[in-house]
């Protein structure tokens, strides 16, 4: 066979911007997360990473021009800084924020969240995140989370009665033991974890902390536009197999 008709073939068997999965990945991107147990979203079993968000990752770039590399980080705060300076590609589940366009892509969204607070059954009655605050009650959030904007003005005014945890198993502990007041997190973790917990239920007379669509933040360092045009393709021909995935939560 001769090269130009070789070149035709493989010309013939790409989609638009990428190709079937006949052809090679062109690319391997390293996807970063500091998450280990993350239910239903992340879990770390016997050293491979499984989950909602696992399954997302896997479907959308399944017959894609890239292979998916995924490293653990010891922190949300390490991660972005990785990402930054392009030593990891990608991170899912990502709030798009100005601060973090000045390094990052952001891809289309491809879920939604609820950040929703928490309370033991034996915390204050509050009706606000305000009067929490003034009350000098803590609450426990993820330090990589960004809670919008009214959260922020909040928790810089009150930072002393914020406690920082990595992972969500540690702060709905701190919870049920009583170390913390509340906790600040994303409705369907939550809705896993309140099962362990008896004692912890949602604050029903405050409304959603912050409800967002969550992206793919991509380092500028290494992921070109072009290539976020073709993620963002990929997101949007496998919608209805990513609403699927979390249908079940």
């Amino acid at each position: 066979m001769s090269k130009l008709r070789i070149y035709l073939v493989i010309w013939v068997a790409c989609l638009g911007l990428f190709c079937v999965s006949a052809v090679a990945c062109d690319k391997t991107i390293n996807v970063g997360t500091n998450e280990r147990y993350w239910p239903p979203y992340v879990v770390l079993k016997n050293n491979a990473l499984t989950g909602s968000e696992i399954d997302v990752i896997k479907t959308i770039f399944k017959d894609s021009p890239f292979c998916i590399n995924f490293t653990l980080l010891p922190n949300s705060q390490r991660a972005l800084e990785e990402l930054k300076h392009g030593r990891i590609d990608l991170m899912f589940a990502a709030s798009k924020t100005r601060e973090r366009e000045v390094y990052a892509h952001f891809s289309l969204p491809y879920r939604e969240e609820a950040m929703m607070l928490y309370q033991h059954t034996d915390s204050a009655n509050i009706s606000s995140l305000e009067q929490l605050f003034k009350k000098g009650l803590t609450t426990g959030i993820n330090g990589g989370s960004y809670l919008g904007q009214a959260f922020k003005v909040l928790s810089e005014k009150y930072s002393e009665q914020i406690v920082l945890t990595s992972e969500a198993d540690k702060r709905f502990a701190l919870l049920n033991k009583k170390r913390v007041d509340f906790v600040v997190d994303d409705s369907l973790v939550a809705a896993y974890f309140t099962k362990n917990y008896a004692g912890i239920l949602p604050v029903e007379q405050v409304a959603p902390v912050h409800v967002n669509n969550v992206h793919f933040i991509m380092s500028k360092k290494t992921i070109t536009l072009n290539e976020v045009a073709v993620i963002n393709r990929l997101i949007k021909n496998n919608k209805a197999a990513i609403k699927r995935i979390y249908k079940p939560y």
